[in-house]
């Protein structure tokens, strides 16, 4: 049944397609719509990556140095002195001594260094014979006062003798003076090894002067033998002796 309903149709669907050739269907008709095709999509972008950009290190940059550049000194310049400077003094210089010195010119005092009037001489301890005589008139113009102490009398401004005498075993060395008239009066002015003066005037009770030195040191003793007056030059004889039993 189906075959003949196909076959009666064939001529009404020959016709039709005949039909179709030559008509121009109206517009009555609904044209063909085409599928409506979804629209293609663009394709989307490639994505970035997700992760977030690569950040600058975290860490500042190297600072400078802490420490601040070397300061100035804090202590000011040293300032001028305030105070004024040294004014000269008021007072002139001293011209001098105020008073009179005590010790004469030179033309009216003893000189060690003077040469001695008579001799000067080696003494060496344990000389012989002891004691040694040596003759001298004592007397002079200067007055031997002004060395203070025990000195006095008048004597020569160089000394009668000059002794060089080196010490030794004995612990002592004396010089006296015998006048050769009995009752004379002579005076021993010394200046020993260290400068000091040295005197007498009268030992053992009479007028004839002695002075010891214990111990002896060994160096130069000017010796001089004055005369108690000015006026009076005494002729006599000059001891030197290591032995205590020798004196006037």
């Amino acid at each position: 049944m189906v075959f003949d309903r196909f076959a009666r149709a064939l001529p009404v669907l020959a016709t039709a397609v005949a039909l179709a050739g030559c008509v121009t269907i109206g517009p009555g008709a609904s044209p063909t719509v085409p599928p409506t095709a979804a629209p293609t999509a663009s394709p989307a972008p490639t994505a970035t990556m997700t992760g977030a950009p690569t950040l600058p290190p975290t860490a500042p940059p190297t600072a400078p140095p802490t420490e601040p550049p070397t300061e100035p000194p804090t202590t000011p310049p040293t300032a001028p002195p305030t105070a004024p400077p040294t004014a000269p003094p008021t007072a002139p210089p001293t011209t001098g001594p105020t008073t009179e010195p005590t010790t004469p010119p030179s033309d009216t005092q003893l000189d060690p260094n003077l040469t001695a009037r008579y001799d000067e001489i080696e003494v060496d301890s344990g000389f012989a014979p002891d004691p040694m005589e040596l003759s001298v008139v004592s007397g002079g113009p200067i007055d031997v006062r002004y060395l203070e102490g025990a000195c006095v009398g008048f004597a020569e401004p160089n000394p009668d003798y000059e002794v060089h005498y080196t010490a030794g075993l004995l612990s002592m060395l004396r010089f006296y003076f015998v006048a050769d008239s009995a009752g004379d009066d002579a005076t021993l002015i010394i200046n020993d090894t260290t400068s000091n003066w040295v005197c007498n005037d009268d030992s053992y009770g009479g007028s004839n002067p002695t002075v010891d030195f214990s111990p002896p040191e060994s160096g130069y003793y000017d010796i001089w033998v004055g005369s108690y007056s000015s006026d009076a030059f005494i002729s006599g004889t000059l001891y030197i002796t290591e032995l205590d039993s020798n004196h006037p």
